[in-house]
């Protein structure tokens, strides 16, 4: 009878085919077919090139470790039935930017198909999972996506929060066009954004009408963050109101506000200071990149800081130079004011606030990275599930970012690194057979799948 022999050489473990037989009284072994060295549990058997055929090459790695990181987050429960449409449109947004009809041909170059356990799928199938994905409650997969990411960070009390704006098409959404930060006039969707001060990892997102006020936003978003155990908060002006420094304080929140300099408030306390006297040794702070100089007054059971910048009053005048039409505050150019009411002294307050700039990064990989551009949708559901398919893609990216930040390489390095890491498949001439072959994986490569805890076997 034939059986499987295994044949230890070296570290190395070979597979053959044999059967016994008697001769001369004793019992020996006959060799009928060699199959093959052990691999993963598997015969693998060593031909020559010009036995195979290459059939397919397809785009593997960055494909194989964002489905991977998906999992740890844990999305593929969260979405349920909608996981793997939903995670082909969060893959083609983070490696492809391209669009819903053009992603199955694109597909095909990929190996997403054979990643996801997908036979194939259709543009309407995809366009039918951002209709499902718009009627699931997002707010428990935010909340349970928030749930994750504060087991990774020892400072998961401290919030920052912004708002930016994207332009859509949107036939069917009854919405005034609205002038944009870039001055020009269309339908505009306003995305609310709330990160970790520490690491910049989501904490939630929301969709608004172009024409509703920052400060409004800001009033809706502060009782969440509250719900969400959060006991402090920095925002950027814009946000900022009499209103909205009352409810903080309700809400006992401590917090870091920039104020425009157009409030009552604003001109009031400035009309106050003297250049010579803010301008001084004794009020000067160091940040990372400038010098800035800093004056506090006594406000609303908190402090209203001063700020001037000289540097920037220097850049705002020199732009005003040959405008005729002067800005009524050119007098503060270089001004910024911060309300505070934690506290940290005032230097760190300053410091703490110019650091914030990290929910302004997270923007850019919310809108670059991911491909959160104009939109092109006439769907207005649509519209806002595209936004959950970036934010989603954005908590994905966050991870690498974290996991990768040893090895000194963003997020964007380490997909770029395995953007060149393709899976070759390879066709038996005589049996047509067909094996999957990823090609050697580079040392960089190797170290990024390491600090992301990758688990591979090939």
């Amino acid at each position: 009878m034939a059986f499987i022999r295994k044949i230890k050489k070296g570290n190395s473990t070979y597979l053959v085919k044999v059967e016994s037989y008697r001769q001369d009284g004793k019992v020996k072994q006959r060799v009928l077919e060699y199959l093959g060295k052990e691999e993963n549990g598997k015969a693998v058997r060593k031909r020559q090139t010009k036995d195979y055929n290459i059939s397919k090459v397809t785009q593997f790695l960055d494909s194989f470790v964002i489905k991977d990181v998906s999992d740890k987050i844990g999305l593929s429960k969260m979405l349920n039935k909608i996981y793997k449409p939903i995670m082909t449109l969060i893959l083609s947004h983070m490696i492809e930017k391209i669009s819903i009809y053009k992603i199955p041909v694109w597909l095909q170059r990929t190996d997403i198909l054979n990643i996801l356990k997908l036979k194939k799928i259709t543009s309407n199938e995809l366009y039918n999972a951002l209709t499902e994905l718009s009627q699931i409650d997002f707010d428990s997969i935010q909340m349970s996506i928030n749930s994750f990411f504060r087991k990774l960070e020892d400072d998961n009390k401290s919030a920052v929060l912004d708002i930016t704006d994207t332009y859509f098409n949107g036939s069917k959404a009854n919405w005034k066009s609205r002038r944009g930060k870039d001055g020009k006039y269309n339908k505009l969707i306003q995305i609310a954004l709330a990160v970790s001060f520490t690491s910049g990892f989501p904490i939630m997102h929301k969709v608004y009408e172009g024409n509703t006020s920052n400060v409004k936003i800001f009033e809706d978003m502060i009782n969440d963050l509250k719900v969400l155990g959060y006991e402090s908060i920095i925002i950027d002006r814009g946000m900022c109101s009499k209103k909205n420094i009352k409810n903080i304080q309700d809400y006992e929140f401590k917090s870091i506000l920039g104020m425009r300099l157009t409030t009552v408030i604003g001109r009031d306390y400035l009309s106050k200071i003297s250049r010579d006297e803010i301008f001084t040794k004794q009020c000067r702070v160091q940040l990372k990149a400038t010098n800035v100089y800093i004056k506090s007054f006594d406000y609303m059971d908190g402090k209203l800081i001063a700020v001037f910048n000289p540097n920037i009053e220097v850049a705002k005048k020199e732009k005003e130079m040959d405008i005729v039409k002067k800005n009524k505050l050119s007098k503060y150019a270089g001004y910024s004011l911060i309300y505070t009411n934690t506290t940290l002294d005032e230097i760190e307050v300053v410091r703490k606030y110019f650091e914030k700039d990290i929910v302004e990064r997270s923007f850019k990989k919310l809108k670059n990275p991911i491909s959160l551009q104009p939109l092109r949708l006439s769907n207005l559901e649509h519209i806002k599930s595209h936004i959950k398919v970036c934010y989603l893609a954005y908590c994905i990216y966050s991870y690498i970012e974290y996991k990768v930040k040893a090895l000194k390489i963003s997020a964007t390095e380490a997909l770029y690194e395995l953007n060149g890491g393709y899976k070759v498949y390879l066709e038996d001439k005589k049996s047509n057979k067909v094996i999957e072959k990823v090609v050697t994986l580079s040392k960089k490569q190797e170290q990024i799948l390491s600090s992301l805890n990758v688990v591979y076997n090939f």
